[in-house]
């Protein structure tokens, strides 16, 4: 059994109504297929670049789990025509890296490195932005 990364957008709405309902969706799509789930968890709220099925704000689940190979492709299937789940994006994780990733998910993202902050811009325009 191989180790995927699945990311889905959800539906906003419907979460905010029953978040525990609408995230055990994944779970149990992915259980029906012969999945085990490694970690599942929040990624973010966030708007949308454009529009999708007339959403403009998705929730994104991250969820790693480990299946056989052949049980994607009716999976993919079933997410897509679930209301629920807006996009969703299966990716294969390399072994080599399988465990490292589930664990980093598993405690939330707190290794991941800050985002740098940019300090306040007090120069002029070439100073700030270097030469062209």
């Amino acid at each position: 059994m191989v180790v995927y990364e699945g990311m889905f957008i959800l539906d906003s709405s419907k979460y905010a109504r029953d978040p525990a309902a609408t995230s055990q969706l994944v779970t149990d799509m992915i259980s029906q297929h012969g999945g085990t789930i490694l970690a599942s968890r929040l990624w973010d709220e966030r708007k949308l670049a454009y529009p999708i099925k007339g959403h403009k704000k998705g929730i994104y689940w991250l969820t790693y789990f480990r299946m056989d190979g052949g049980n994607i492709s009716p999976l993919e299937r079933q997410c897509e025509i679930t209301d629920d789940i807006i996009r969703k994006l299966i990716l294969k994780v390399d072994a080599r890296i399988a465990d490292a990733m589930v664990q980093h998910a598993l405690a939330g993202g707190e290794a991941a490195p800050k985002r740098a902050s940019v300090p306040h811009a007090t120069g002029t325009a070439e100073q700030v932005a270097g030469p062209a």
